[in-house]
């Protein structure tokens, strides 16, 4: 990448993230432009791919202090963030995605990202060690993270929320969502409780056999005193339990459960498949937060190169083979991004999601 067009990145970041300095827009425009070329977060080899701003080590030594300068904020800095991404987000529905990830036994990274074609951005996160996992508890920490996306929400949005049944079997969290004026979509455990108005109380595994599904009003989590809501019940011959969901949407549909394996593709993109955070030495708990900044900023632009593929048939032809896509649309930005670099094309810096919707 020229200087100039890093220097226009870098416009493009501080024009939607206002809180920073022209140096901090830069590094952080670097920084990004970097992971996304080397397609890894490592930063001495970040360092190697930006020779633009100087020699590797004196490159690799500037990365090390935005990563640790305090006064890039990190909660402002989601704030922002968040609406610039959703501000791109053209129509279509909010399914908002919360889920763990953890880097080995050194950090556990809580996220909340928004669905998008097969993959989720990262909106908000806060990393932590597993041996000291924030006191406020699970569901105060997810309530955080939603309330910094709810002020970049466009209005009268009414985003739906995943979870997972490790996080999703919460009456306290149902609450939460609920007060926000938000739908919830969540996995819970098959042996929570259920009653309905004609028929006796059971587990909500017991309801539905192998290959059949059920839907219906009723109540759940007895211990915490019964709770009303919508339940569906889906058991595929080919799994071995049956998706237990439970939700306040009457629009949904439980095919609907199906965005929630998108975040971890998108884990696995941040990851080995892409830039290759589990390799990342960059352990500290508010280190990690800021690199996380980075690699979402470069995930996300590197999406919406891949919606320039698939929005643009001669871009498609060029880097696919037959009708059918069968890759990615982080995999597709990538390779838009090599062919870009190797035939000096113009660059097209900022963000722009096109979604669409496969579940209802």
């Amino acid at each position: 990448m020229s200087q100039a067009q890093l220097y226009q990145w870098a416009a493009q970041i501080r024009s939607h993230m206002r809180h920073l300095t022209k140096p901090q827009a830069l590094v952080l425009a670097a920084f990004s432009l970097g992971i996304a070329l080397s397609r890894r977060c490592t930063l001495s080899l970040v360092a190697e791919t930006l020779g633009a701003l100087g020699k590797a080590d004196t490159v690799e030594r500037r990365l090390q202090r935005w990563i640790a300068n305090t006064r890039i904020d990190v909660p402002v800095s989601l704030g922002f963030w968040a609406r610039w991404v959703l501000g791109s987000l053209i129509e279509g529905p909010v399914f908002l995605l919360v889920d763990e990830t953890k880097l080995g036994p050194w950090l556990g990274v809580m996220v909340v990202g928004v669905a998008y074609r097969r993959r989720c951005i990262p909106l908000a996160w806060r990393c932590y060690r597993p041996d000291a996992y924030p006191p406020e508890g699970q569901v105060q920490l997810i309530a955080a993270l939603l309330h910094r996306v709810q002020p970049a929400l466009p209005a009268g949005c009414q985003p739906v929320v995943e979870a997972d049944r490790g996080i999703g079997t919460s009456p306290a969290l149902v609450r939460m969502v609920m007060a926000l004026g938000w739908y919830y979509l969540f996995r819970v455990q098959g042996t929570t409780r259920m009653r309905t108005a004609d028929g006796p109380e059971m587990a909500l595994r017991d309801k539905v056999r192998r290959g059949k599904h059920w839907s219906g009003v009723g109540q759940v989590f007895k211990d915490a005193g019964w709770l009303e809501t919508r339940i569906h019940l889906i058991w595929k011959r080919r799994y071995d339990q049956p998706w237990c969901l439970i939700t306040n949407a009457p629009h949904l549909t439980g095919r609907a459960y199906a965005y929630r394996a998108w975040q971890e593709q998108s884990f696995r993109d941040l990851k080995r498949g892409g830039w290759h955070w589990n390799r990342s030495q960059v352990r500290l708990p508010d280190h990690a937060d800021r690199l996380v900044l980075i690699l979402a900023v470069a995930y996300a632009w590197v999406l919406t190169l891949g919606t320039i593929v698939i929005r643009t048939r001669a871009l498609r032809r060029h880097l696919t083979r037959g009708r059918r896509r069968t890759y990615s649309v982080f995999r597709l930005g990538l390779r838009y991004l090599s062919h870009l670099t190797y035939a000096r094309s113009p660059v097209c810096f900022g963000l722009l999601f096109i979604p669409y919707q496969p579940f209802g």
